[in-house]
């Protein structure tokens, strides 16, 4: 590993990545809830990842409500969410999730290009190709196409996204201003007709940063096309490393360098100064929930439906398809059930209540639960074999979360002497292309 390389830091500022106990634990200690003024709490994610000199802030994106009322008034989409952030922050990268399944190239061009210039070339897109088949109804009658048709979708999205944001230049223009210059991509496929040329002048890192989840197939071949980052789910180093070896496989069959591509894993890490400190957080957290009511719906979202007698009994590991034979038809994010699958199969015996809790809001991401001196032995450890350039961190106690990987965490990987000790002012695609 290159000695002068810098670990990345990425926070999740979402709603969705709090920890499903954390209201309760608020609501006894009296604390006001956050979440009816989302962009002021935005803000504060941004200014505590700024002072922590994160690389990026990163907003998932829901485009359905799960009944109502929606507790604490739902969550604003990211492109406009993020806009808002930008005016009031200098230098955290600003990454926006958008699908390509229900946004058409031109209008998400368009909405990126312009978070990129208000941001000053600060500005990433997560690109995603949507999982949830619930979705589908507010975008029109079509269901939800097939995975493999869905990346096949996102492949000519992104060709055309790509053009309308390569074919722009800024020239001087005799009155001492500039002048916007803009080609049209004329692209005619299968799934888009767009002309062109996009109206929104190029920021000062020409086009957005693209971040794609990377599992495997058609969705590593995409990332290798289009991807200056790729965001995964691996669970372990293990996983990582396959996952890596992989992905390395493909980038030399294309002709491009192995590791040119960053990897970052998310994360839910729950800690303290102790291992006991972090297990009684984390054991706060969960008595909070109902587990009796979560149980039964726990795999919903990949359409996976089980019985049982108690929450306490083994989990029936047969109802469990292998994420290989499912790839193209599982419900929900395939990484997400494969990392799943491999954490249930990792512990026999494992039961109801502990699968649904490892389930639970997205938390069948990695989870670490130690001391901060353990975490980052093991993401240094990641780090230095390769297998992660930084990692998307959840905040499952919300602001106290942030708060912390910033008191403890930073200053314990500026000792080890892979983080930076200054601000990143650098365009964000530069902090990850130069990596």
């Amino acid at each position: 590993m290159n000695s002068d390389k810098k670990f990345h830091l990425n926070l999740i500022a979402n709603s969705i990545t709090l920890h499903a106990g954390l209201k309760e634990v608020e609501r006894a200690a009296g604390v006001a809830p956050s979440e009816s003024r989302p962009v002021a709490l935005y803000s504060e994610y941004a200014a505590i990842a700024e002072e922590g000199n994160f690389t990026s802030m990163f907003l998932a994106d829901t485009l359905v409500a799960v009944g109502s009322p929606l507790a604490g008034g739902g969550s604003p989409e990211p492109f406009t969410a993020l806009a808002a952030v930008a005016a009031r922050t200098r230098n955290i990268g600003l990454i926006a999730t958008g699908t390509t399944s229900f946004y058409e190239p031109y209008n998400l061009a368009r909405l990126m290009a312009s978070l990129d210039l208000i941001s000053d070339g600060r500005a990433g897109w997560n690109c995603v190709t949507g999982a949830l088949a619930t979705a589908a109804p507010n975008f029109g009658s079509d269901p939800l196409p097939p995975r493999e048709e869905r990346y096949a979708r996102a492949d000519e999205f992104l060709d055309v996204v790509s053009g309308l944001w390569d074919r722009r230049t800024l020239r001087p223009n005799e009155r001492g201003g500039t002048d916007l210059f803009a080609e049209a991509v004329n692209h005619h496929g299968k799934y888009f007709d767009v002309e062109g040329p996009l109206n929104v002048a190029p920021s000062r890192q020409g086009r957005p940063l693209v971040g794609l989840a990377g599992g495997s197939g058609s969705q590593i071949s995409t990332a290798i096309k289009h991807a200056d980052v790729v965001f995964t789910n691996a669970v372990s180093r293990e996983v990582a490393a396959e996952y890596r070896s992989e992905m390395n496989q493909s980038l030399v069959a294309a002709g491009r360098k192995p590791d040119s591509i960053p990897i970052m894993p998310m994360i839910v890490p729950f800690l303290g100064a102790t291992r006991a400190e972090a297990e009684e957080r984390k054991r706060s957290l969960d008595m909070h929930l109902e587990v009796d009511a979560m149980a039964p719906n726990a795999l919903a979202n990949f359409g996976i439906s089980y019985s049982y007698d108690d929450v306490d009994d083994p989990f029936p590991v047969d109802v469990l398809p292998h994420p290989q034979t499912v790839k193209s038809t599982i419900g929900g994010a395939w990484g997400s059930y494969r990392g799943l699958y491999n954490w249930i199969q990792e512990r026999p015996g494992v039961t109801v209540r502990e699968v649904t809790l490892q389930a639970s809001l997205g938390q069948s991401h990695q989870k670490f639960v130690g001391s901060y001196d353990d975490f980052c032995d093991d993401i240094e450890l990641w780090f230095r074999e390769g297998l992660a350039a930084g990692f998307l961190l959840m905040c499952p106690e919300g602001l106290e979360s942030a708060n912390g990987f910033v008191e403890h965490l930073v200053p314990r990987l500026i000792d080890r002497g892979i983080y930076r000790t200054t601000p990143d002012e650098r365009p964000l695609r530069e902090r990850f292309t130069c990596t």
